[in-house]
């Protein structure tokens, strides 16, 4: 900002230097001659700020596209810690209904055992005793009494591999409810490394206008410098001219004077004069953002939010938060999908019939050139790369090569 001052300071030298009142006698050529040197210094020294700025302007530009593809890479890696966040959260409710089956089954399991338990505690000995009595044999009632123990076992062993299911069940919920807060902790990050690249590329986009504006003013005085050099120079050329025919006429009265004085025989008295001389130095689609029908800027001329001059917006601005999904207006083929220093990350969409949908200022591209998407597809996400002043999504349309109202192909 030191310079941008240093810069302003001397601009408005050359503007109090350019509207000064001009108090000359054309006799006075070295006067005329040291002012058009001041104009040429200043002309120089303008020359060289316009240098100094343009390459200040190409700094800044070149620090806005860093910030850019850092703001690209980071939204991918949101939109990704996100998509696994939202997986981890429906294994572990998923999880967690296989937890409340299990001790569904566990306690199933239990009451079973605990009637079986408490039906041969109340009839044990009746129980061994019609056994014995309806055995065909001794051996029968073995294979019998064997098989009410096995039973026995059975549900303890049944009821341990069910607790053991249960155990299992709950170290994975365990584990997933410590992914899930990893990935919380690492969205919550991420989240303000992209506010504050965001406010950083603001800032730098600020002061890229101000070198913008300031190269405007620097092309106006030299603008003036010329038109003011011009003229002096012809000041300049007059006080030469002037000088010459005063020279002239000084010679021409001395000589008149030489000759009255031989006529008289009077001596002259008068020494010539000279003045030195100088010479002059020369459709029907889908909205492409949803749940956002705000339009900031409309399509059409409208005043440049950096220069100020009025041209033409080729599309509407749909302003959204950061990483808004940004969806295909209609199905087709992905034509580009890269960065661009004006456009930040944008995207075309080729539909046929000689129609596309053009999505500009993305902070994350979700789909690459050759890719066959559908209507209401996500292909990216809302961002502030490139040449924007905000995070919005810039939506275009074009037909057979020229940019039209996408008011005829969309509605919100």
């Amino acid at each position: 900002m030191r310079k941008i001052s240093r810069i302003l300071s001397i601009v408005l030298t050359v503007v109090l230097t350019i509207t000064a009142t001009y108090s000359y006698s054309f006799a006075d050529v070295e006067s005329e001659q040291d002012k058009l040197n001041d104009l040429n210094n200043q002309k120089q020294e303008a020359e060289s700020q316009k240098e100094d700025l343009e390459a200040s302007k190409a700094e800044a530009e070149e620090f806005i596209d860093q910030v850019d593809k850092q703001l690209t890479s980071l939204a991918t890696e949101l939109y990704e810690t996100t998509q696994k966040l939202e997986e981890t959260q429906s294994k572990i409710e998923k999880t967690q209904k296989k937890l409340e089956k299990a001790q569904e089954s566990i306690t199933q399991q239990y009451e079973d055992m605990k009637l079986r338990i408490k039906y041969m505690y109340e009839n044990g000995e009746s129980q061994m005793l019609d056994l014995l009595l309806n055995s065909s044999s001794f051996t029968d009632f073995l294979n019998k009494a064997e098989y009410i123990t096995e039973l026995s076992q059975y549900d303890r062993q049944m009821l341990e591999k069910l607790k053991t299911t249960r155990k299992e069940i709950a170290d994975a919920k365990s584990t997933l409810e410590t992914e899930e807060q990893n990935l919380v902790a690492m969205q919550e990050q991420q989240e303000n490394d992209q506010a504050k690249l965001e406010s950083l590329s603001e800032s730098k986009k600020n002061e890229l206008a101000s070198y913008e504006n300031l190269i405007a003013q620097n092309v106006d005085i030299a603008s003036e410098l010329e038109s003011e050099i011009s003229a002096q120079e012809q000041r300049v050329a007059a006080a030469e001219q002037e000088s010459i025919a005063a020279a002239k006429q000084a010679a021409e009265e001395q000589a008149r004077r030489e000759a009255s004085s031989v006529a008289n025989n009077t001596p002259s008295t008068t020494a010539p004069s000279s003045t030195p001389s100088h010479t002059a130095t020369v459709s029907g689609f889908t909205w492409p953002c949803p749940g956002y029908s705000t339009v900031s800027s409309d399509f059409g001329y409208r005043s440049d939010p950096f220069s100020g001059a009025s041209t033409f917006h080729s599309g509407i601005d749909i302003p959204a938060p950061a990483g808004t999904p940004v969806v295909a207006a209609a199905s087709g083929t992905v034509e580009w999908s890269n960065y661009s220093s004006s456009a930040g990350n944008w995207i075309g969409i080729n539909h046929g019939d000689g129609v596309y949908t053009v999505y500009m200022h993305m902070s994350a591209l979700l789909v690459s050139a050759g890719t066959s998407v559908s209507a209401g597809q996500t292909i990216g996400l809302v961002g502030t790369t490139g040449s924007s002043t905000g995070n919005h999504l810039h939506f275009s349309v074009r037909k057979n090569g020229a940019y039209v109202s996408p008011w005829n192909y969309v509605g919100n």
